[in-house]
Protein backbone atom coordinates (compact mmCIF):
# COMPACT_ATOMS: atom_id res chain seq x y z
CA UNK A 1 0.00 0.00 0.00
CA UNK A 2 1.42 3.30 -1.05
CA UNK A 3 2.30 6.06 1.46
CA UNK A 4 0.65 9.17 1.47
CA UNK A 5 3.02 11.78 0.76
CA UNK A 6 3.44 14.66 3.21
CA UNK A 7 5.89 17.88 2.88
CA UNK A 8 7.57 18.48 6.26
CA UNK A 9 9.27 22.47 6.66
CA UNK A 10 11.73 22.37 9.87
CA UNK A 11 12.53 25.49 10.96
CA UNK A 12 15.46 24.96 13.80
CA UNK A 13 19.13 26.39 13.79
CA UNK A 14 20.59 23.20 15.44
CA UNK A 15 21.67 20.66 12.51
CA UNK A 16 21.94 18.48 14.57
CA UNK A 17 18.41 18.45 15.32
CA UNK A 18 17.56 18.62 11.40
CA UNK A 19 19.72 15.41 10.86
CA UNK A 20 17.87 13.36 13.53
CA UNK A 21 14.60 14.61 12.55
CA UNK A 22 15.25 13.82 8.51
CA UNK A 23 16.26 10.23 10.20
CA UNK A 24 13.11 9.54 12.38
CA UNK A 25 11.13 10.48 8.97
CA UNK A 26 12.74 8.62 6.73
CA UNK A 27 11.78 5.34 9.11
CA UNK A 28 8.18 6.47 9.11
CA UNK A 29 5.66 3.77 8.03
CA UNK A 30 2.78 5.46 7.48
CA UNK A 31 3.89 8.88 5.70
CA UNK A 32 6.39 9.54 2.53
CA UNK A 33 8.04 12.53 4.33
CA UNK A 34 9.84 15.19 2.35
CA UNK A 35 11.66 17.08 4.36
CA UNK A 36 13.29 20.83 4.10
CA UNK A 37 15.00 22.91 6.33
CA UNK A 38 15.38 26.66 7.17
CA UNK A 39 17.70 27.80 10.18
CA UNK A 40 16.10 30.69 11.03
CA UNK A 41 13.11 33.10 12.00
CA UNK A 42 13.07 35.13 9.01
CA UNK A 43 13.70 31.86 6.21
CA UNK A 44 10.76 30.27 8.20
CA UNK A 45 8.55 32.67 8.03
CA UNK A 46 9.18 33.11 3.96
CA UNK A 47 8.87 29.80 3.39
CA UNK A 48 5.25 29.53 5.98
CA UNK A 49 4.16 32.79 3.84
CA UNK A 50 4.62 30.67 0.12
CA UNK A 51 1.92 28.17 1.59
CA UNK A 52 4.33 24.99 -0.21
CA UNK A 53 4.39 22.30 2.94
CA UNK A 54 1.35 20.41 4.47
CA UNK A 55 3.09 20.45 8.07
CA UNK A 56 5.41 22.79 9.47
CA UNK A 57 7.97 21.91 12.88
CA UNK A 58 8.93 25.10 14.88
CA UNK A 59 11.92 24.64 17.19
CA UNK A 60 11.31 26.87 20.20
CA UNK A 61 14.93 28.24 20.24
CA UNK A 62 15.62 29.99 17.36
CA UNK A 63 18.83 32.17 18.24
CA UNK A 64 17.25 36.22 19.21
CA UNK A 65 13.61 34.96 17.94
CA UNK A 66 11.97 31.55 19.16
CA UNK A 67 9.36 29.08 17.34
CA UNK A 68 6.29 30.44 19.86
CA UNK A 69 6.97 34.03 18.08
CA UNK A 70 7.17 32.25 14.53
CA UNK A 71 4.22 30.57 15.33
CA UNK A 72 2.21 34.36 16.10
CA UNK A 73 3.61 35.63 13.10
CA UNK A 74 2.20 32.49 10.80
CA UNK A 75 -1.22 32.53 12.77
CA UNK A 76 -1.33 36.18 11.26
CA UNK A 77 -0.12 35.99 7.95
CA UNK A 78 -3.34 33.44 7.58
CA UNK A 79 -1.60 30.33 7.70
CA UNK A 80 -4.04 27.37 7.71
CA UNK A 81 -1.46 24.33 7.76
CA UNK A 82 -0.99 22.52 10.67
CA UNK A 83 2.36 23.87 13.25
CA UNK A 84 3.85 21.42 15.76
CA UNK A 85 6.02 23.38 18.43
CA UNK A 86 9.06 21.44 19.52
CA UNK A 87 10.30 22.34 22.56
CA UNK A 88 12.70 21.28 25.61
CA UNK A 89 11.85 18.72 28.48
CA UNK A 90 9.48 20.73 31.19
CA UNK A 91 8.34 23.71 28.95
CA UNK A 92 4.88 23.12 29.91
CA UNK A 93 4.34 27.31 30.23
CA UNK A 94 5.39 27.47 26.58
CA UNK A 95 3.65 24.26 25.23
CA UNK A 96 0.18 25.77 26.76
CA UNK A 97 0.94 29.33 25.09
CA UNK A 98 1.36 27.29 21.77
CA UNK A 99 -1.63 25.74 22.29
CA UNK A 100 -3.42 28.71 22.71
CA UNK A 101 -1.62 30.77 19.94
CA UNK A 102 -2.88 28.15 17.41
CA UNK A 103 -0.60 25.24 17.57
CA UNK A 104 -2.19 22.05 16.16
CA UNK A 105 0.51 19.95 18.89
CA UNK A 106 3.38 20.40 20.71
CA UNK A 107 6.29 17.87 21.40
CA UNK A 108 9.33 17.69 23.75
CA UNK A 109 12.72 17.19 21.88
CA UNK A 110 15.30 14.94 23.68
CA UNK A 111 16.00 11.16 24.13
CA UNK A 112 12.27 10.42 24.04
CA UNK A 113 11.46 11.51 20.51
CA UNK A 114 11.25 9.14 18.08
CA UNK A 115 9.69 7.82 14.98
CA UNK A 116 6.54 6.82 15.97
CA UNK A 117 6.48 9.59 18.62
CA UNK A 118 7.09 11.86 16.04
CA UNK A 119 4.79 10.60 12.74
CA UNK A 120 1.98 10.57 15.20
CA UNK A 121 2.36 14.12 16.27
CA UNK A 122 2.72 15.04 12.62
CA UNK A 123 -0.80 12.79 11.69
CA UNK A 124 -2.52 13.86 14.90
CA UNK A 125 -1.70 17.78 13.87
CA UNK A 126 -2.46 17.50 10.36
CA UNK A 127 -6.12 16.05 11.08
CA UNK A 128 -6.68 18.15 14.10
CA UNK A 129 -6.20 21.11 11.58
CA UNK A 130 -8.45 19.77 8.97
CA UNK A 131 -11.55 19.42 11.48
CA UNK A 132 -10.49 23.27 12.78
CA UNK A 133 -10.51 24.29 9.40
CA UNK A 134 -13.84 22.06 8.48
CA UNK A 135 -15.20 24.13 11.21
CA UNK A 136 -14.26 27.33 10.55
CA UNK A 137 -15.86 26.57 7.08
CA UNK A 138 -19.27 25.77 8.81
CA UNK A 139 -18.40 28.76 10.91
CA UNK A 140 -18.75 30.81 7.73
CA UNK A 141 -21.48 28.78 5.98
CA UNK A 142 -23.92 29.47 9.49
CA UNK A 143 -22.59 33.42 8.86
CA UNK A 144 -23.81 33.99 5.21
CA UNK A 145 -26.92 31.89 5.66
CA UNK A 146 -27.58 33.95 8.86
CA UNK A 147 -26.92 37.17 6.83
CA UNK A 148 -29.02 35.69 4.27
CA UNK A 149 -32.14 35.09 6.42
CA UNK A 150 -31.45 38.79 8.01
CA UNK A 151 -31.55 40.32 4.50
CA UNK A 152 -34.88 38.18 3.74
CA UNK A 153 -37.05 39.39 7.11
CA UNK A 154 -35.89 43.18 5.78
CA UNK A 155 -37.29 42.64 2.68
CA UNK A 156 -40.38 40.33 4.17
CA UNK A 157 -40.95 43.47 6.16
CA UNK A 158 -40.52 45.95 3.87
CA UNK A 159 -41.02 45.07 0.27
CA UNK A 160 -43.78 42.72 0.77
CA UNK A 161 -45.90 44.48 3.30
CA UNK A 162 -45.71 47.71 1.27
CA UNK A 163 -47.94 46.26 -1.42
CA UNK A 164 -50.30 45.07 1.15
CA UNK A 165 -51.16 47.75 2.59
CA UNK A 166 -51.55 49.17 -0.79
CA UNK A 167 -54.43 46.68 -1.75
CA UNK A 168 -56.04 46.84 1.66
CA UNK A 169 -56.45 51.08 1.02
CA UNK A 170 -57.75 50.48 -2.32
CA UNK A 171 -59.84 47.83 -0.88
CA UNK A 172 -61.19 50.41 1.67
CA UNK A 173 -61.97 53.10 -0.78
CA UNK A 174 -63.70 51.00 -3.26
CA UNK A 175 -66.44 49.91 -0.27
CA UNK A 176 -66.31 53.64 1.09
CA UNK A 177 -66.54 55.68 -2.00
CA UNK A 178 -68.21 53.38 -4.51
CA UNK A 179 -70.80 52.12 -2.19
CA UNK A 180 -73.79 52.98 -3.93
CA UNK A 181 -72.55 51.47 -7.07
CA UNK A 182 -71.19 48.04 -5.80
CA UNK A 183 -73.93 45.19 -5.18
CA UNK A 184 -74.32 43.71 -1.75
CA UNK A 185 -71.94 40.59 -3.22
CA UNK A 186 -69.15 43.06 -4.55
CA UNK A 187 -69.42 44.17 -0.86
CA UNK A 188 -68.92 40.77 0.26
CA UNK A 189 -66.12 39.98 -1.95
CA UNK A 190 -63.80 43.60 -0.59
CA UNK A 191 -64.29 42.14 2.83
CA UNK A 192 -63.12 38.64 1.90
CA UNK A 193 -60.15 40.67 0.37
CA UNK A 194 -59.62 42.49 3.23
CA UNK A 195 -59.98 39.29 5.50
CA UNK A 196 -57.16 37.99 3.10
CA UNK A 197 -55.08 40.79 3.07
CA UNK A 198 -54.55 40.92 7.03
CA UNK A 199 -54.19 37.13 7.17
CA UNK A 200 -51.40 37.37 4.82
CA UNK A 201 -50.00 40.52 6.56
CA UNK A 202 -49.79 38.16 9.95
CA UNK A 203 -48.52 35.53 8.18
CA UNK A 204 -45.52 37.77 7.15
CA UNK A 205 -45.44 38.91 10.98
CA UNK A 206 -45.39 35.20 12.13
CA UNK A 207 -42.42 34.52 10.01
CA UNK A 208 -40.22 37.86 11.67
CA UNK A 209 -40.97 36.21 14.92
CA UNK A 210 -40.06 33.12 13.63
CA UNK A 211 -36.91 33.48 12.27
CA UNK A 212 -35.97 36.00 15.12
CA UNK A 213 -36.38 33.23 17.75
CA UNK A 214 -32.41 32.40 18.40
CA UNK A 215 -31.12 35.08 16.09
CA UNK A 216 -31.45 38.33 17.90
CA UNK A 217 -29.02 38.00 21.06
CA UNK A 218 -30.18 39.12 23.96
CA UNK A 219 -28.64 38.70 27.72
CA UNK A 220 -29.74 35.94 29.53
CA UNK A 221 -30.88 37.02 33.14
CA UNK A 222 -33.27 35.44 36.41
CA UNK A 223 -36.42 35.69 35.78
CA UNK A 224 -39.35 35.19 37.72
CA UNK A 225 -41.78 33.57 35.82
CA UNK A 226 -44.84 33.64 38.50
CA UNK A 227 -44.37 37.44 38.06
CA UNK A 228 -44.14 37.37 34.59
CA UNK A 229 -47.14 34.51 33.94
CA UNK A 230 -49.26 37.27 35.85
CA UNK A 231 -48.27 40.38 33.60
CA UNK A 232 -49.31 37.87 30.79
CA UNK A 233 -52.06 37.49 31.78
CA UNK A 234 -53.33 41.09 32.13
CA UNK A 235 -51.61 41.68 28.75
CA UNK A 236 -54.01 39.45 27.38
CA UNK A 237 -57.26 40.67 28.72
CA UNK A 238 -58.65 37.50 29.21
CA UNK A 239 -62.61 36.81 28.89
CA UNK A 240 -64.64 37.01 32.01
CA UNK A 241 -66.49 33.82 30.83
CA UNK A 242 -62.57 31.67 31.08
CA UNK A 243 -61.38 30.76 34.63
CA UNK A 244 -57.56 30.92 34.99
CA UNK A 245 -55.84 29.25 38.35
CA UNK A 246 -52.41 29.53 38.69
CA UNK A 247 -51.94 25.83 40.53
CA UNK A 248 -47.84 26.49 41.99
CA UNK A 249 -45.73 29.28 42.98
CA UNK A 250 -43.81 28.99 39.39
CA UNK A 251 -39.75 29.08 40.08
CA UNK A 252 -37.42 31.37 38.96
CA UNK A 253 -35.11 30.57 35.89
CA UNK A 254 -32.36 31.64 33.97
CA UNK A 255 -33.32 32.70 30.59
CA UNK A 256 -33.90 35.64 28.29
CA UNK A 257 -37.22 37.12 29.42
CA UNK A 258 -38.93 38.22 26.23
CA UNK A 259 -38.74 34.29 25.33
CA UNK A 260 -40.53 33.28 28.23
CA UNK A 261 -43.00 35.79 27.94
CA UNK A 262 -43.81 34.51 24.22
CA UNK A 263 -44.10 30.99 25.32
CA UNK A 264 -46.56 31.68 27.77
CA UNK A 265 -48.35 34.33 26.46
CA UNK A 266 -48.91 32.14 22.77
CA UNK A 267 -49.89 28.97 25.06
CA UNK A 268 -52.30 30.82 27.22
CA UNK A 269 -53.98 32.88 23.89
CA UNK A 270 -53.98 29.34 22.19
CA UNK A 271 -56.07 27.92 25.04
CA UNK A 272 -58.36 30.83 25.33
CA UNK A 273 -58.86 30.76 21.91
CA UNK A 274 -59.62 27.15 21.57
CA UNK A 275 -61.81 27.09 24.27
CA UNK A 276 -64.85 26.72 21.68
CA UNK A 277 -67.80 26.63 25.08
CA UNK A 278 -69.60 29.13 26.33
CA UNK A 279 -67.19 29.02 29.17
CA UNK A 280 -63.59 27.35 29.86
CA UNK A 281 -61.23 26.67 32.59
CA UNK A 282 -57.48 27.02 31.98
CA UNK A 283 -54.46 25.67 34.35
CA UNK A 284 -51.16 26.73 34.42
CA UNK A 285 -48.64 24.90 36.94
CA UNK A 286 -45.28 23.29 37.03
CA UNK A 287 -43.55 20.06 38.80
CA UNK A 288 -39.64 19.57 38.97
CA UNK A 289 -38.25 16.73 37.12
CA UNK A 290 -34.91 15.65 37.72
CA UNK A 291 -32.47 19.03 36.68
CA UNK A 292 -35.56 20.17 35.10
CA UNK A 293 -38.86 21.87 35.48
CA UNK A 294 -41.89 20.34 33.78
CA UNK A 295 -44.72 22.92 33.08
CA UNK A 296 -47.93 22.99 32.18
CA UNK A 297 -51.13 24.74 30.33
CA UNK A 298 -54.19 22.61 30.44
CA UNK A 299 -57.37 23.93 29.01
CA UNK A 300 -61.39 22.37 28.69
CA UNK A 301 -61.22 23.67 25.40
CA UNK A 302 -62.30 21.42 22.29
CA UNK A 303 -59.39 18.97 22.40
CA UNK A 304 -56.88 17.55 19.79
CA UNK A 305 -57.07 14.49 17.55
CA UNK A 306 -54.26 12.46 18.74
CA UNK A 307 -53.25 12.14 15.01
CA UNK A 308 -52.39 16.16 14.92
CA UNK A 309 -50.42 16.19 17.87
CA UNK A 310 -47.22 16.73 15.70
CA UNK A 311 -48.28 18.81 12.92
CA UNK A 312 -50.15 21.52 15.34
CA UNK A 313 -46.23 22.35 16.19
CA UNK A 314 -45.08 22.73 12.52
CA UNK A 315 -45.03 26.08 11.49
CA UNK A 316 -48.00 27.11 9.45
CA UNK A 317 -50.09 24.23 10.36
CA UNK A 318 -53.72 24.58 11.84
CA UNK A 319 -56.71 22.32 12.10
CA UNK A 320 -59.52 24.97 11.29
CA UNK A 321 -59.76 26.53 7.32
CA UNK A 322 -57.62 29.58 6.29
CA UNK A 323 -60.87 31.48 6.32
CA UNK A 324 -62.75 30.91 9.49
CA UNK A 325 -59.50 30.97 11.78
CA UNK A 326 -57.50 34.09 13.04
CA UNK A 327 -54.61 31.30 13.51
CA UNK A 328 -51.53 31.79 11.31
CA UNK A 329 -50.10 28.56 12.68
CA UNK A 330 -46.83 30.16 13.84
CA UNK A 331 -47.76 30.65 17.63
CA UNK A 332 -46.95 27.30 18.82
CA UNK A 333 -44.27 26.45 16.48
CA UNK A 334 -42.38 29.47 18.29
CA UNK A 335 -43.00 28.21 21.10
CA UNK A 336 -41.54 24.90 20.51
CA UNK A 337 -38.71 26.68 18.89
CA UNK A 338 -38.05 28.46 22.46
CA UNK A 339 -38.31 25.93 24.36
CA UNK A 340 -35.55 23.60 22.18
CA UNK A 341 -33.20 26.12 22.00
CA UNK A 342 -32.88 26.62 26.04
CA UNK A 343 -32.37 22.54 26.22
CA UNK A 344 -36.41 21.67 26.97
CA UNK A 345 -38.69 19.66 25.17
CA UNK A 346 -43.01 20.04 24.76
CA UNK A 347 -45.48 17.76 24.00
CA UNK A 348 -49.08 17.82 24.18
CA UNK A 349 -51.93 15.82 25.93
CA UNK A 350 -55.46 15.98 24.39
CA UNK A 351 -58.86 14.07 24.20
CA UNK A 352 -61.63 15.74 21.95
CA UNK A 353 -64.35 17.62 23.40
CA UNK A 354 -62.37 17.45 26.77
CA UNK A 355 -59.42 19.86 26.65
CA UNK A 356 -55.80 20.22 26.28
CA UNK A 357 -52.82 20.23 28.21
CA UNK A 358 -49.36 21.39 26.55
CA UNK A 359 -46.43 20.72 28.67
CA UNK A 360 -42.90 21.99 28.43
CA UNK A 361 -39.52 21.82 30.66
CA UNK A 362 -36.67 24.04 31.12
CA UNK A 363 -33.39 23.59 32.71
CA UNK A 364 -33.28 24.24 36.34
CA UNK A 365 -29.92 25.59 36.01
CA UNK A 366 -27.40 27.53 33.22
CA UNK A 367 -24.92 24.31 33.78
CA UNK A 368 -27.74 21.83 32.81
CA UNK A 369 -28.01 23.53 29.83
CA UNK A 370 -24.58 23.47 28.82
CA UNK A 371 -24.76 19.71 29.47
CA UNK A 372 -27.72 19.02 27.14
CA UNK A 373 -26.12 20.75 24.49
CA UNK A 374 -22.71 18.79 24.65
Amino acid sequence: MARQKCKVLLVDDDEDDYIVTRDFLSDAEQFNFQLDWVDNFQAGLDEIAKDQHDVYLLDYRLGKENGLELLQEAVKLGCHKPIVLLTGLGDHDIDQQAMKSGASDYLEKGHMLSTILLERAIHHAIDRKRFENRQLELMSELATANQELKDFAYIVSHDLKAPLRGIASIATWLSQDYRDRIDEEGQEMLQLLGGRVRRMSDLIDGILQYSRVGRVQEEKSAVNLQELLEDVMDMIALPSSIEVAIKTELPTVIAVKTQMQQIFQNLLSNAVKYIGKPEGKIWIGHTPKNRYWQFYVSDTGIGIDAKYFDKIFQIFQTLSSQDSSESTGVGLAIVKKIVEINGGKIWVTSEVGQGSTFFFTLPKSVSTIEDKIQ
